[in-house]
């Protein structure tokens, strides 16, 4: 290599470095837990909306709230769970904000919205999993949740789509769930398959979103519009403190 081309490579690396370490200290000063970074060109162009590199923010959801869910999910806890995507929600937008004074067009994708798609009505406009995995964070369980390789289920997530120079993780290729399954005796729908997951494996090979839906919506009317259950969460060993 040419020394010249040598110079240009460090710089752009350097520019990418402090970038990403701009990124960091901005989520974790709005409120993150933390913030992972993956290659996503390896997805379909419709799903990355034309960009190369995910952002994924994780935030840890309260251990005393989840402590106090039994046989199902409080009201304590779907409130403090909508809090939590509207946390996220603002540190997306303020990333995006941030990327594009910087001169980089991205996009902040919900931390909960379903989107029309007549193949599947639960899914969202970019998988929130999706991006975490390939960043490195951790892997999808039997559950279909994302589980993080230090606060497992216990977490909310967003994404910031972009095509900024940005260094990434090393992408999960395996499942840690072992021979674990007490996500699937947990599950009030049973709607858990019990399968081990692996990169690329369907979503409803692992569990029936609709069982899972359907069962929330028909027994948990008393806790609110839109209630979520969280029983798969709280069961899981990993994160558990």
């Amino acid at each position: 290599m040419e020394k010249s081309e040598a110079k240009t490579t460090s710089a752009i690396f350097d520019k990418s470095e402090t970038l990403r370490a701009a990124l960091i200290d901005l989520g974790k000063s709005l409120g993150a837990t933390e913030l992972g970074f993956s290659d996503i060109e390896c997805l379909p162009d419709e799903k990355r909306m034309g960009c190369s590199r995910g952002i994924t923010v994780i935030i840890r959801i309260s251990d005393g709230i989840l402590n106090q869910i039994e046989n199902e999910p409080t009201q304590t806890y779907f409130s403090h769970y909508r809090s939590v995507n509207r946390l996220i929600d603002n540190i997306t937008l303020r990333l995006v904000l941030f990327l594009e004074e910087q001169g980089y067009p991205s996009i902040a994708i919900p931390a909960s919205q379903s989107v029309s798609d007549p193949k599947d009505k639960f899914t969202g406009a970019f998988q929130h999993k999706t991006g975490a995995v390939l960043a490195g964070q951790g892997w999808i369980g039997r559950s279909a949740l994302f589980i993080h390789h230090t606060h497992g289920p216990r977490i909310r997530l967003g994404t910031v789509l972009t095509n900024a120079p940005l260094s990434t993780g090393l992408p999960t290729t395996e499942s840690s769930c072992g021979s674990c399954r007490v996500c699937v005796k947990a599950c009030p729908a049973m709607a858990i398959e019990g399968c081990l997951w692996e990169p690329g494996m369907p979503r409803n090979k692992l569990y029936d979103a609709y069982s899972c839906s359907t069962h929330m919506k028909v027994d948990y009317q008393h806790i609110g519009r839109g209630a979520v259950c969280g029983l798969c969460v709280v069961a899981c060993p990993v994160g558990k403190k």
